[in-house]
């Protein structure tokens, strides 16, 4: 009975939608019978390989691609595959030649889609930005290398090809109706109750459209499916923002999961792979807000809030401008989002860039047209593209990890002896603490500290100088002490003087040069004074407190890897808790050990966290000292 109620309204649809509809054309001020003033210049799609005000036509946008793609060894075309219309759907993924980070585990992943909407021309425009970010970026020898060298990041700028196609035809026109079918809330005003449903402003893909006939005051133009409604997840039934009727702009499909498209989706997360995805981004305008997914699981929601408001803070400097609003784990609408949040347990976003309502509103000199929020002006798209490109590389740093400390030497001064010198190293699954020298530390003796971490901390200015991430605020120097417990149990701790200029860009390793990547090592001066008592000392170690440039402190301890399991796994904080997704400073650094005594020695091992926590709490009664830098 259903499926005969949907026909015959199929059958009368065309005369009540000729009795409605309009076919309009968009201008900049013009404001004859049909036209829409747009207060700006209607963009219009551009031939050109490289980026310009403005965008970028279909057919410029894949050669520009499949150009890096034969340009670049970290960037690799791969068709997913067909729409509707039997047009090949591509993806980047964009990353070294294997699948193991440098130390040699099992890469995260990301997944980054692009115009699953059509007539959102900037979301193609930032998710093809952000693959020339990295192009362009790949010899940084820092932030970019790392990522490449240590993420499986897969974008597709364009899935719903069918569609983006379709509304580049027609930039200047589009049919504007109100339709039965579309559930339209009260209180909505006049205006606002005619969407525009094709051409320029065509939403669905082409499912059941004749491309040669639309636009047209036809009602075979308001078919198709609304790929966000489409996803093979426990929210699909009609309601919450879907429809079960053919005409909606919100139409979700036979079944989830009905449409190429949608399944061209999937293929993209298997590629990435999909047991590795930590991270997920629809990206759409308008709104500029970053919907979500609260799944109920509190690590994963509460981590994917932080993460959220990082990136937020990454576009412009304000955490505010993208807010984040989840959706609760009881609600959901079908969209791709949901898919991956609640089937994964990832952070995964909905981000609808701007304009954030109204052209208007935001101040491009518009005249308010109540959707011109898909029309993002020609002079606006190079300021996003280049905003959204630091937004999703500082989420991609962050997913890709927590910061840990792997090397550690201490050398003297006069004659450049190493004194101690120990690294993490994989041992299978996990790491093992190496210590190849570990002699005492005398008083008053210059000493260089060198540390190496498995990334980079830091970035740096055009003047060369190290800088905050656009938007963070993370401490820029490290905090770094000796402390231990004496001969009788006492605890002692001596701060190093630490300035944000001993990160090292360049070099090649201790004690003087990075590790791996610029900005991934940090080095200094000291001399420890001979009130210390280092010389019968039951154990002495380095206490290294530092956050990466996202905020994220470190591992506290490196011998168990991190990895993902709806909140991190093998993360510890200070006390050997691995539940709080918080970190804290690495101990294990081991200058003293039980039974040393002071004295030199090789082998492996660290001080164990029941140790580490005996040191936090006599710590509470030490008396700390500080010296000025001899460097």
């Amino acid at each position: 009975m259903a499926a005969l109620s949907r026909l015959l309204a199929m059958l009368v649809a065309p005369a009540a939608l000729a009795a409605q509809a309009q076919l309009l054309t968009f201008t900049e001020t013009s404001r004859e019978t049909n036209e829409i003033p747009l207060g700006y210049p209607v963009p219009m799609p551009v031939d050109s390989l490289t980026p310009v005000d403005g965008f970028r036509s279909y057919a410029a946008l894949r050669a520009r691609l499949a150009a890096l793609d034969t340009d670049s060894t970290d960037i690799t075309e791969v068709e997913i595959g067909r729409t509707v219309g039997d047009r090949p759907i591509h993806a980047y993924r964009i990353g070294d030649a294997d699948t193991t980070t440098t130390e040699g585990f099992a890469e995260p992943a990301a997944l980054i889609n692009g115009g699953i909407h059509a007539r959102e021309w900037a979301s193609p425009e930032v998710v093809a930005g952000l693959v020339e970010r990295f192009a362009q970026r790949r010899g940084d020898g820092g932030f970019y290398r790392y990522l490449l060298d240590n993420l499986s990041l897969v974008v597709i700028p364009v899935l719903n090809v069918d569609g983006f196609l379709h509304t580049q035809r027609h930039p200047t026109q589009t049919l504007q109706t109100e339709y039965a079918g579309d559930a339209i809330p009260a209180g909505v005003p006049a205006e606002y109750r005619n969407y525009p449903r094709d051409g320029r402003m065509r939403r669905k893909n082409l499912r059941d459209v004749d491309e040669n006939l639309c636009p047209a005051v036809h009602s075979g133009c308001m078919n198709g499916v609304d790929l966000n409604r489409n996803s093979d997840s426990r929210f699909f039934d009609s309601g919450n923002q879907n429809s079960d009727d053919v005409g909606s702009l919100l139409y979700h499909g036979a079944f989830g999961g009905s449409e190429p498209e949608t399944q061209a989706l999937y293929a993209a997360a298997d590629l990435a792979p999909r047991a590795r995805l930590r991270f997920y981004a629809d990206t759409h305008s308008f709104s500029r807000v970053f919907f979500g997914v609260d799944t109920g699981v509190r690590r994963r929601d509460t981590l994917a809030r932080r993460l959220a408001e990082r990136m937020s803070a990454a576009t412009t400097g304000d955490a505010g401008r993208y807010p984040y609003d989840p959706s609760p784990p009881d609600y959901g609408i079908g969209s791709t989002d949901e898919y991956f949040g609640f089937g994964l347990q990832i952070p995964s976003y909905t981000l609808e860039i701007e304009p954030q309502s109204d052209s208007a509103r935001e101040g491009y000199g518009g005249y308010g047209y109540h959707h011109d929020g898909f029309i993002l002006p020609d002079a606006q798209i190079a300021r996003v593209r280049a905003e959204l490109a630091d937004a999703y590389g500082l989420g991609l740093y962050r997913i890709a990890g927590p910061p840990v400390l792997l090397s550690a030497q201490i050398r003297r001064a006069d004659d450049g002896r190493i004194v101690y010198a120990a690294r993490w190293q994989r041992s299978g699954a996990a790491r093992r603490l190496q210590v190849d020298t570990r002699e005492a530390l005398q008083a008053e003796v210059d000493y260089r500290l060198w540390l190496g971490f498995d990334k980079p901390m830091r970035v740096r200015d055009a003047a060369g100088a190290v800088t905050q991430y656009r938007g963070q605020n993370a401490p820029l120097a490290p905090a770094i002490a000796v402390e231990g417990l004496d001969r009788t149990g006492a605890a002692f701790r001596f701060d190093l003087q630490t300035t944000a200029d001993g990160w090292l860009e360049g070099g090649d390793g201790a004690p003087d040069g990075r590790l791996r990547y610029a900005d991934d090592a940090y080095a200094l001066d000291f001399r420890l004074p001979a009130s210390l008592p280092l010389a019968d000392a039951r154990r002495a170690n380095l206490r290294v407190d530092v956050q990466d440039l996202s905020g994220q402190a470190l591992d506290a301890d490196p011998a168990t890897v991190l990895d993902w399991a709806a909140g991190w796994s093998g993360y510890e904080d200070e006390q050997g808790r691995d539940d709080t997704d918080s970190g804290g400073a690495d101990r294990t650094q081991v200058l003293v050990g039980d039974g040393d005594s002071g004295s030199g020695g090789g082998g492996g091992g660290a001080l164990g966290h029941a140790a580490l926590l005996a040191l936090s709490l006599l710590g509470l009664s030490r008396v700390r000292q500080r010296i000025p830098s001899s460097r």
